[in-house]
């Protein structure tokens, strides 16, 4: 583990030059770390992807999209600030005007709404907006931090972003979350482009999938080029931009093995290939880290949980810009 360790700290090292706005235009690509349910640790992802991204010399902005409990800034250590996301939905800020400097190089967020009193939700066209808002960002990532659950702007984030990450832990319940928000976003995906009389017996027909009242064996792949009023195709897209899979909080072989199995179910009832790029290790010094306001990564950086946030940003990144760090 010291060699490996001494790897992870050489390739952070050497990394390419910090790119400022000087640099030209902008098209930040878009990751988005969602959960099908509250507690998964979905925040901890969030701010460890950039972390590590910034560590490798990239440029990132996390946004705080959690309604329900925007927590951001308690992740990465810092106080919470009276400029947040809702001055840009009240039309009194750009994006880019929010964006809030970090004690780490290169990483800046944007803080949630941590000053609400009443209910929030987002609109349809809000989120149009945002969208193309935060790929002007003057970033080379933007790490949005979605709240649990699969609601209809979660979904068309999800859909929107050039990477999309699906959290989850070993736990039952939060399996079934996980099932759940993928049957979503397939079902949501697939309505854009269906009339609404072929929607309702896709719903149906899935309905009697699961209930096991079907009369012959069923292949979702096959039922979609069969019918008529459904023009996406959606394997295609799951192809060019998969579901990338991470189960948090693993405490046994049997829990690291979670996310293959998973991806076998998914394969094999919705025919859906479901990309599993990491089980992220249960560690005590994450709890502990939050309480004394410095992020596990920066508190231990040679743990083989930073190691595998390290092997996750280099497989997903532009191959390019990766044999400029190694």
């Amino acid at each position: 583990m010291e060699d490996f360790d001494a790897e992870n700290e050489l390739c952070i090292e050497n990394v390419r030059p910090f790119k400022t706005s000087s640099d030209g235009d902008h098209n930040a690509k878009i990751w988005v770390v969602a959960s099908g349910k509250g507690g998964v640790g979905k925040t901890f992802v969030s701010s460890s992807l950039g972390i590590t991204l910034s560590k490798l010399g990239h440029s990132v902005v996390i946004v705080d999209l959690d309604l329900s409990g925007a927590n951001i800034h308690t992740a990465l250590g810092v106080n919470p600030s009276h400029m947040n996301i809702r001055h840009f939905f009240e039309g009194v800020k750009t994006l880019q005007d929010i964006v809030i400097p970090t004690q780490f190089s290169n990483l800046s967020y944007i803080q949630g709404f941590w000053d609400s009193w009443t209910p929030i939700d987002f609109t349809m066209d809000q989120i149009s907006n945002l969208i193309p808002q935060m790929k002007s960002l003057r970033a080379d990532y933007v790490i949005v931090d979605l709240g649990a659950g699969a609601l209809e702007p979660h979904l068309n984030l999800f859909r929107a972003a050039d990477e999309k990450f699906l959290v989850t832990t070993p736990e039952p319940t939060s399996i079934e979350k996980t099932y759940r928000f993928i049957e979503a976003y397939v079902c949501d995906s697939l309505k854009q482009n269906a009339t609404p009389d072929a929607y309702g017996d896709m719903i149906s027909t899935l309905r009697s999938h699961r209930q096991r009242t079907l009369a012959k064996p069923f292949s979702f792949r096959s039922y979609l080029k069969d019918q008529t009023g459904l023009h996406y195709d959606f394997f295609e897209a799951l192809t060019s931009s998969p579901v990338r899979l991470i189960v948090n909080s693993s405490r046994s072989q049997a829990n690291a093995e979670l996310g293959h199995s998973m991806k076998s179910v998914c394969n094999k009832y919705y025919d859906l290939g479901l990309d599993y790029v990491a089980g992220i290790d249960y560690d005590n010094a994450v709890w502990q880290s939050v309480k004394g306001r410095e992020h596990v990564l920066v508190a231990q950086p040679f743990t083989p949980l930073a190691g595998q946030f390290l092997a996750t940003c280099k497989q997903l990144i532009d191959p390019e810009e990766l044999r400029a760090v190694v």
